[in-house]
């Protein structure tokens, strides 16, 4: 991968009515890279995401800077250089359109391909994340949900963009159909070279398939770094616990799930110093008084006051 970033994110925040809800996130894609973003729910992944493609709601106030290969992303560059995966396929598909159609709109709007070529290049684009071409004149509700994914993931990458942003695309399935959807979603993006940001809750998944991870929690990047050192050796206490609620395999049933003490501060009441302070175990009295700020520890960025080795 070269050394110059595809995507770079420059203290990005968003806010609603004065109430910020990322706040002051930085990260960098670099190309044929995946970078994981994770956290509980609430802790602004969706919304950092989608905030990198233009995809914010119009109240929302954005500052700081989202470049793609050094421009700003704009509403140009949607389906041409970047493409968005979302957890909902019907959301993306329109229901009175036959798949098939739909794809070729893709291809055309962009390309400006004949017809007959797009109806070519949509059946071709079916046939790689594993649908029969022939399946291009069912409508969306014909298909089933792992079906739909997959559909939209092959409308995402038909124009082989550079970015790929996923915000929860397997979150509806059962672990069979997510494992095959992760499965076609990694294919597509190495075929094409693209980069992607992946927004998930599966911790499995990112250690398969991300290159870096960006651990969130209440609008900030609590840790980010290679995913093998956050994952094997987390040093922020956020990160540690987040890992230790993953139920382990042999569970005994009817035991109580594994989960990350007390429950996350909402945007408009955040406590003052670090926003976990109140959940964890090795806060002090500077952790609930001064806020954390990123610095380089152990081969990633971590905004924590301590040197945190073990699960908290």
């Amino acid at each position: 991968m070269r050394s110059e970033p595809l995507l770079s994110v420059r203290d990005l925040r968003v806010a609603f009515g004065g109430v910020e809800a990322v706040r002051g996130v930085s990260f960098d894609v670099r190309p044929g890279e995946v970078l994981a973003l994770v956290g509980e729910s609430g802790a602004g992944k969706s919304l950092t995401a989608r905030t990198v493609l233009g995809m914010t709601p119009h109240d929302a106030a954005v500052s700081g800077g989202v470049l793609l290969g050094g421009e700003p992303v704009t509403a140009a560059h949607w389906g041409r250089r970047v493409a968005f995966v979302p957890q909902d396929a019907l959301s993306a598909l329109s229901p009175v359109h036959r798949v098939g159609t739909q794809l070729e709109l893709a291809v055309r709007s962009v390309q400006g391909l004949p017809r007959r070529e797009a109806r070519a290049r949509a059946e071709a684009a079916l046939e790689q994340v594993g649908i029969p071409g022939a399946r291009r004149e069912a409508f969306p509700h014909e298909f089933s949900g792992g079906m739909r994914q997959r559909a939209v993931i092959a409308m995402a990458t038909i124009n082989e963009p550079d970015l790929l942003v996923a915000d929860e695309p397997t979150t509806a399935l059962d672990p069979r159909m997510r494992a095959q959807v992760l499965k076609v979603l990694a294919e597509r993006r190495e075929a094409t070279g693209a980069s992607l940001v992946l927004v998930t809750h599966d911790l499995d998944a990112v250690r398969e398939h991300a290159d870096r991870t960006a651990v969130m929690y209440a609008g900030r990047l609590v840790e980010y770094g290679p995913t093998d050192r956050i994952l094997d050796r987390p040093r922020s206490p956020y990160t540690a616990a987040l890992l230790a609620s993953v139920p382990a395999a042999d569970l005994p049933r009817k035991s109580r799930l594994p989960a990350v003490p007390g429950r996350p501060p909402a945007p408009g009441a955040l406590p003052p110093g670090c926003a976990f302070a109140p959940r964890c175990a090795h806060a002090t009295s500077r952790c609930r008084t001064e806020l954390p700020l990123p610095r380089p520890l152990d081969g990633r960025e971590v905004a924590c006051h301590h040197d945190v080795l073990e699960p908290v």
